[in-house]
């Protein structure tokens, strides 16, 4: 990573789809600050993670605007279904960043539900099941429709597997190179599914 070149990795995917093992894996190769609000809520309140969002929020948005003013690279975690990223990127690209997405997708909804609730019997935050829901299905498609189209790079892992996330395809925009062809089709049939999903609702 050189000196002048500022990055900023965004590690996205739906609630429950992996995205701290990519971090980890990332994290330790790229040698990155990783700028997360669940993190944030464990150092407020180890034994209580769901009762400080508003705190942890403001320390969010405080550390991030530090990271910024200082020119630093680091990595943020996002599920791309809402828009608060949209700020992230916009603000990074002011700076000049490098803009990286990160994308970590399961084969369905069902399974980031299982691991959601495996993480909070671990002592992590709980998501309601509706939300892990509506955010995958949202997530793949605006990742595939808009995200991508956002950033200076971008990398599709599938992370269903119990060894290790695989990569799947990598571009710029819509050119992009496809690493696993089977993976890969699988991706496009759930992201048809999403796109019926969302049409529906």
């Amino acid at each position: 990573m050189s000196n002048q070149q500022k990055y900023l990795y965004i590690i996205s995917g739906a609630n429950g789809s992996g995205k701290s093992t990519l971090a980890e894996v990332l994290l330790k190769e790229k040698n990155l600050e990783f700028l997360n609000a669940d993190e944030i809520a464990k150092e407020l309140a180890p034994n209580a993670i769901n009762s400080v969002p508003i705190s942890a929020g403001k320390e969010y948005f405080k550390r991030l605007k530090l990271y910024f003013d200082n020119k630093k690279s680091f990595a943020v975690e996002s599920t791309l279904s809402g828009n608060n990223v949209i700020r992230i990127i916009k603000r990074a690209q002011d700076l000049n960043y490098k803009i990286i997405l990160v994308y970590s997708f399961l084969q369905n909804c069902t399974t980031c539900i299982e691991r959601v609730k495996k993480r909070v019997k671990n002592g992590g935050h709980n998501v309601p099941e509706e939300d892990i829901i509506r955010r995958y299905y949202k997530s793949l498609v605006k990742f595939w429709n808009e995200y991508r189209y956002m950033v200076d790079e971008w990398t599709l892992f599938f992370n269903g597997y119990d060894y290790a996330p695989i990569i799947v395809s990598f571009g710029v925009r819509d050119k992009y190179e496809v690493i696993n062809k089977q993976t890969q089709d699988k991706f496009n049939s759930i992201l048809k599914l999403a796109k019926e999903q969302i049409n529906e609702r």
